[in-house]
């Protein structure tokens, strides 16, 4: 029993050791976008941009045409009439909005798919999909702009999945299983400083960078404690959604009061009770994306 602890150990060590090398030399794999959503990602980022171009470049890739149908479709949005045509999506949501959901759907197409550990996977990002929402609702309720805000939240965890992969392929190249419970204390400690790498990677805003290094680390000088600190607030109200789902309203507003990013958030307990109430229209979105 002794040397198989050994061994988990010295195997654990190593693990984590290489990956942090890996990380640090930029020699992690990084997951690269399809055409289809890195166009979409550019014309929806250009002024000037053309809504029949975005509806026909989604058009030539259909599982991502269809999956962002189906996210317009959801309450989160809550379009009087059914959505049935991206033309229709773009006029109704318009094209930041349509932009922010294709790139989404691409994300957890491209990024959160892990041969071996597809429930793990799917766990995560149903996740970030939860955590992606409720910091739109956060920025909502505070009455600020919640474009960059989701962005963050989707991507906070992303370095999770990319060192699964990327240990899961260490391990079986020396004839090693990959269990979940010998990765996660190591990819969770090393999550941030990889999807900072992809954040570079992919030429992401400064924020979204930072948000991934410092949500569990609040207490580090931040230039952009506006974004780290409502995902910080998405990252425990999601959990809250799936661990405490039989929760009241209320005793969440009376578990959460005096809870130190309320205060730097300026969110008091009417508005808390305003943004808990969402939890439906939340889990609908997350739903409709993963």
């Amino acid at each position: 029993m002794t040397n198989v602890s050994l061994r988990e150990s010295e195997v654990e060590s190593d693990l984590r050791r290489a990956l942090a090398e890996r990380i640090e030399s930029g020699a992690l794999e990084l997951p690269v976008l399809n055409q289809a959503a890195t166009r979409v990602a550019t014309l929806c980022n250009e002024c000037n941009a053309e809504p029949r171009e975005l509806a026909d470049t989604l058009s030539r890739d259909p599982s991502l045409a269809g999956h962002v149908l189906r996210v317009s479709n959801s309450s989160t949005y809550a379009p009087v009439q059914p959505i049935v045509s991206l033309q229709q999506a773009i006029s109704r949501l318009g094209m930041a909005t349509l932009g922010q959901i294709a790139f989404a759907v691409a994300v957890g197409e491209r990024v959160f798919e892990v041969p071996g550990h597809e429930s793990w996977a799917r766990e995560l990002w149903r996740h970030s999909a939860l955590c992606a929402g409720w910091s739109r609702e956060i920025s909502r309720v505070r009455r600020r702009n919640g474009e960059t805000t989701f962005l963050c939240g989707l991507m906070h965890d992303v370095g999770l999945p990319i060192l699964v992969q990327a240990a899961a392929d260490m391990l079986r190249k020396s004839g090693s299983e990959a269990p979940r419970e010998l990765l996660e204390p190591i990819v969770l400690e090393l999550h941030g400083a990889a999807g900072a790498k992809l954040a570079e990677a992919w030429k992401m805003p400064e924020a979204v960078r930072e948000t991934m290094l410092a949500h569990h680390d609040l207490a580090r000088k931040l230039k952009h404690p506006e974004e780290v600190r409502t995902v910080a607030l998405a990252d425990l109200l999601s959990h809250w959604t799936v661990e405490h789902a039989d929760e009241s309203t209320a005793d969440c507003v009376a578990r959460l009061r005096g809870l130190a990013l309320l205060e730097q958030l300026g969110l008091y307990d009417d508005e808390l009770e305003t943004l808990l109430e969402r939890k439906e229209c939340v889990l609908d979105f997350a739903g409709a994306l993963s």
